[in-house]
């Protein structure tokens, strides 16, 4: 099974990293899923050498979130991704970008350090073993010609390894690609179908255990299979009022799921909900 993640396609030119204080590091696997990270790759974010590579990490994350209106402050990355959780991803020296990839990053000519290209970010909750995901991001759907498919899928999965989560949760909104990815992990627990806490109301909350079948089978591991209710309904991802109605029910205390990974056609998004047994 180790053997499968290490060997996978999309990570094969790359080179782990994490980014985590010297405090919460004895909290994290170091070698998830038997894949060494180098200790020249373990960033501490306090330390000022740190800089240029942080400089990175948010150009990585405008690149993928700043189209959507929600790239990250520095002090959103400080206070809520360095201090209290981690950061693991892949990434490639800088004397092996492409012109392509430079030029996407910026990357100063005098820069010879990690450039990331992929990055998972939780935080832990208060019960022991659970993580709240932050923000996935890779630059693969920019660079197609260098081979990158599923790079995001499997950053999630070896950093939720590294970072030993039990019982997973996220936050994503109907509409995002990213739900193709979160869907993979198995049948995800849908918490809120409307959450006006966030800043977007079209935000669902979900949840998952995050056993080694549902790590594998995210990293499309061909022998791990999950087994998936069919669907009920589907959603499409602008349909506010089927949103509201399903929060209601949530509220009531009728629990859903989303069963397996939405569809996309000429007329949108759709995402696929199911009851949950009793």
């Amino acid at each position: 099974m180790s053997a499968f993640i290490q060997q996978h396609s999309a990570i094969q030119r790359l080179e782990p990293f994490l980014i985590a204080i010297p405090q919460n590091r004895s909290s994290l696997d170091l070698k998830p899923f038997g894949l060494s990270i180098p200790k020249s790759n373990i960033v501490n974010p306090t330390r000022l050498s740190s800089e240029p590579f942080l400089t990175l990490l948010q150009t990585l994350d405008a690149r993928t979130f700043g189209p959507e209106g929600m790239p990250m402050d520095r002090w959103v990355f400080y206070d809520c991704c360095y201090m209290p959780g981690a950061i693991f991803g892949f990434g490639l020296r800088a004397n092996a970008l492409s012109e392509k990839a430079r030029q996407l990053f910026g990357v100063p000519t005098d820069y010879e350090g990690l450039v990331p290209y992929a990055m998972y970010i939780a935080i832990p909750m208060a019960p022991e073993g659970a993580w709240m995901g932050h923000n996935l991001a890779s630059i693969g759907p920019m660079l197609p010609e260098e081979g990158l498919k599923g790079l995001g899928s499997v950053t999630k999965a070896i950093a939720l390894r590294c970072f030993q989560t039990e019982r997973f949760y996220g936050a994503t909104q109907w509409s995002s690609k990213a739900l193709f990815v979160h869907s993979k992990f198995g049948v995800l627990d849908l918490l809120t179908a409307y959450t006006p806490a966030h800043s977007t109301p079209q935000t669902l909350t979900y949840s998952f255990e995050a056993t080694e079948r549902s790590l594998l089978s995210a990293a499309g591991h061909p022998d791990v299979h999950i087994e998936r209710p069919e669907p009920e309904q589907w959603v499409e991802a602008s349909d506010v009022e089927t949103m509201i109605e399903l929060q209601d029910r949530i509220e009531a205390g009728e629990q859903f799921m989303i069963p397996t990974r939405p569809r996309r056609d000429e007329t949108g998004i759709w995402v696929p909900v199911c009851e949950k047994p009793s």
